[in-house]
């Protein structure tokens, strides 16, 4: 069976480009963040096989799994699982700033994450087992993006895909979480049950000075070039 995963800086797209990938009908696709390959080996593939026996169970040939996170583990993954593929969104680090400040409360703490993530992006660009692509191309031409991703993992292609929002999952839960984890997952859901979500430029107002200096002339703004955001 073949094995994808989609990594990459939390709030990027990895969720919107996992949910159109789930309604191909040769794609298994978890609708929760596994973060298997973080556990301790004999776990993490115990977890992992259980995934590709659920796979072979619902009669699909792609086993695809989500976890930002994995960003962080790409070089034991492919030490574990063989063959794997790796599809990484990037998006414009002052709308993801953005977007995670309003999350985590904390725009220093936002501002690492972007750099730290995609900095290892960067790194894996070039790698034949990885395809990295920009939110921003997505929302702007997503047939031509989705086809891309589906040949590289030796998917057909169907105009059908971007209709995913018909048929919307429930990728996050919500019961017993506090009431702002509970607004955070509803909103979450609402997005991924809609067309393509253009959430480009919301930095204008919600990203302050020090975090665009930061990204724009300074520890960031080396990775803004290198993915044409300058």
């Amino acid at each position: 069976m073949r094995t994808g995963f989609i990594c990459g800086c939390g709030h990027s797209g990895t969720t919107l480009i996992a949910t159109i990938l789930a309604s191909h009908p040769d794609v298994y696709l978890p609708f929760d963040e596994t973060n298997i390959f973080f556990k301790w080996t004999p776990l993490a593939m115990f977890r992992y096989w259980k995934l590709k026996l659920a796979a072979n169970g619902a009669g699909k040939s792609l086993l695809l799994e989500k976890t930002p996170r994995h960003i962080r583990r790409v070089a034991r993954i492919r030490t574990l699982v063989p063959g794997a593929r790796f599809i990484m969104p990037v998006r414009d680090g002052r709308d993801v700033v953005a977007s995670l400040t309003k999350r985590l409360g904390d725009p220093k703490e936002a501002l690492d994450r972007w750099i730290t993530d995609n900095g290892l992006v960067l790194a894996e660009r070039g790698e034949p087992d990885v395809l990295i692509y920009r939110y921003e191309d997505l929302v702007e031409e997503p047939a031509k993006v989705v086809e891309r991703i589906c040949t590289f993992l030796d998917l057909a292609y169907s105009p059908d895909l971007l209709d995913y929002h018909k048929r919307p999952p429930n990728w996050f839960k919500s019961s017993g979480a506090q009431a702002e984890q509970q607004g955070h997952v509803a909103l979450r859901n609402q997005q991924v049950s809609q067309p393509i979500y253009d959430g480009r430029g919301r930095w204008r107002s919600e990203v302050g000075d020090l975090e665009l200096q930061d990204l724009m002339q300074g520890r960031g703004a080396q990775l803004m070039k290198e993915f044409g955001y300058r």
